[in-house]
């Protein structure tokens, strides 16, 4: 994209992309479709952190500005293939399915298992009466219960498992609820993990 000069009439140039072989006068599909591959993907990256009324409207100016110039085939399927990908991706969410698998992704399938199994072994010696590790079994449950909350999600699958067990055991929902990590709520930390965030939190000014 590019500012127009005043010369053109001002606005916005949309699609200011020079195809492969401009420059001789000739033309190179595979170097285009791939051009236009890595275009999409900046596209997405940035209407999914601008995700605007005006951004809204993004695709279709580039669309008609691929029009106007006559934008060599490899570019135009390169771009539109990534974006097309992406969009049947989404559509498939929609339409009820979720993700090209129906299992949590390996790092959240590894934290949930770890925080069951510290759970089953903290329930168990409780339930057998024993006393010696009753400690050191509850911090290794705490610590596992922590560290799924604090897991980012990398998928709506990953997002419904964390949610389900969250709605299900009374004890974690406590905890979300409730109880701080490190100097942080903990619901703060559990709903920047469903939107796969894992960075240090803003600094809220004490609020």
């Amino acid at each position: 994209m590019r500012l127009k000069t005043n010369e053109e009439g001002g606005g916005i140039d949309y699609w200011d992309i020079q195809p492969a072989g401009a420059y001789r006068g000739t033309t190179n599909y595979s170097a285009d479709r791939a051009t236009g591959r890595d275009l999409a993907r900046e596209y997405l990256d940035y209407i999914g952190k601008h995700p605007t009324n005006f951004n809204a409207t993004l695709l279709g100016c580039i669309v008609l500005g691929m029009i106007e110039k006559r934008t060599p085939k490899g570019l135009v399927l390169g771009f539109m293939g990534a974006v097309n990908e992406y969009s049947m991706t989404v559509a498939r969410i929609i339409a009820g399915g979720t993700t090209a698998s129906s299992e949590p992704s390996p790092p959240i399938m590894r934290a949930i298992q770890a925080w069951r199994d510290a759970d089953t072994k903290f329930s168990n010696e409780v339930t057998r009466g024993a006393r010696s590790d009753h400690d050191e079994l509850w911090q290794a449950k705490e610590d596992a219960e922590t560290a799924m909350l604090k897991e980012p999600c990398r998928s709506i699958v990953d997002i419904r498992a964390k949610a389900e067990i969250a709605l299900r055991d009374n004890n974690v929902f406590d905890s979300i609820a409730n109880c701080t990590i490190g100097r942080e709520h903990a619901l703060r930390v559990f709903l920047r993990s469903l939107l796969g965030e894992e960075a240090a939190p803003v600094d809220s000014g004490g609020n």
